[in-house]
């Protein structure tokens, strides 16, 4: 298990923290795309959406769900 993909399933984590780790994915993604990797941004925007300290503005937070639509269907379509 790689580092990015534990700290996205960290619930304990912050907001500020999960927002890095998407950039982190998204950025690897672009290097070398996978569906494992989209699978894993989708996940880490999953934990962010749930997250109690997560304040966003509702389009903010729309385009959060948008996006992690957008990677599950990256992840299963491969």
């Amino acid at each position: 298990m790689t580092v990015e993909s534990c700290v996205c399933a960290d619930a304990a984590l912050s907001p500020d923290l999960l927002q890095e780790s998407l950039r982190f994915l998204l950025m690897r993604y672009a290097r070398s795309p996978s569906p494992s990797t989209a699978g894993r941004i989708a996940a880490c925007l999953d934990g962010l959406l749930a997250h109690p300290e997560f304040k966003a503005a509702p389009g903010d937070r729309c385009t959060y769900r948008r996006m992690r639509s957008y990677w599950r269907l990256v992840e299963r379509l491969g």
